[in-house]
């Protein structure tokens, strides 16, 4: 008996993986952004991947991802704090594991429905809205060749921002980075405000990796797109207040000089939530 459930229960996974969504392409990006505590631009790097199909959309990063997978069942949990662990006691701290960016963002074409998942400090959220559209203007005459690629210039303003994308005809998927998308063609690179942030395309290949769910997706507490942001910018206005409200009710108060650049030197990827 015991083996038939066995058996039943690995024929169920299998079904499950079957099932999921199959990428056309994958393509990496790195994503360059203010050093949030300092206010320096350029100052801090991620790496993310892009899961296309004709249908469904999936931009993450795949270190997160991958302690986020460990953190989902109790011994792969087990397994994450004693990496943790050994890396601390043997004075390695470069091999800690750490998230690399904390955001997915998930679209389905044929709903015509973006969820991001992200984090305001301690707090996770998930905001899940239509996928807008993207009002472009495309700038012909201005290309340029991103790895190996011919690109077309296209600019748009965005939740606050002025962005510049280049985006190429050889590979006609409307997909991009982050929430960008919308072009007659994928979206190799991309910035907002003269490089205040902006995300490269590093890579292109073709796969059948499968789209799978967002770990812990049940975590997230949703919440709108401007609510979230509010909730982020108080947290870097604030930090220790919201640590200590979450955390400090055993009577042990966190202190220090824990501060963020303000709003006004740098400000979130969107600016629309002031």
């Amino acid at each position: 008996m015991n083996r038939l459930v066995t058996f039943l229960t690995l024929c169920v996974v299998a079904i499950a993986a079957n099932a999921q969504p199959r990428a056309d392409i994958e393509v990496s990006y790195t994503a360059i952004s203010p050093n949030m505590r300092t206010g320096k631009l350029g100052d801090s790097t991620h790496q993310y991947i892009l899961l296309a199909n004709s249908k469904e959309q999936k931009f993450y990063s795949p270190r997160t991802e991958r302690i986020d997978s460990l953190n989902s069942t109790p011994d792969g949990e087990a397994k994450f704090k004693e990496m943790q662990r050994a890396a601390v006691l043997g004075g390695n701290y470069d091999d800690i594991p750490r998230r690399d960016g904390s955001m997915y963002v998930v679209k389905s074409i044929d709903s015509n429905i973006m969820k991001v998942y992200d984090s305001a400090g301690t707090e996770q959220y998930v905001v899940e809205e239509p996928i807008e559209t993207i009002e472009w203007t495309l700038v012909e005459d201005s290309t340029k060749n991103v790895i190996g690629y011919e690109c077309v210039m296209a600019t748009a303003d965005y939740h606050g921002r002025r962005w510049t994308a280049w985006f190429t005809l050889e590979i006609p998927v409307q997909a991009g980075p982050w929430k960008l998308s919308g072009l007659p063609g994928l979206i190799l690179e991309a910035d907002a405000d003269n490089g205040v942030y902006s995300f490269v395309a590093t890579g292109i290949k073709t796969t059948d990796r499968p789209i799978i769910p967002v770990y812990l997706a049940d975590r997230y507490e949703k919440t709108t797109r401007k609510d979230f942001l509010k909730a982020k910018r108080s947290f870097l206005d604030n930090p220790l207040g919201q640590i200590n409200a979450k955390y400090g009710t055993s009577g042990e108060v966190v202190s220090g000089d824990v501060k963020f650049a303000d709003a006004s030197v740098v400000d979130l990827i969107e600016t629309d939530y002031h």
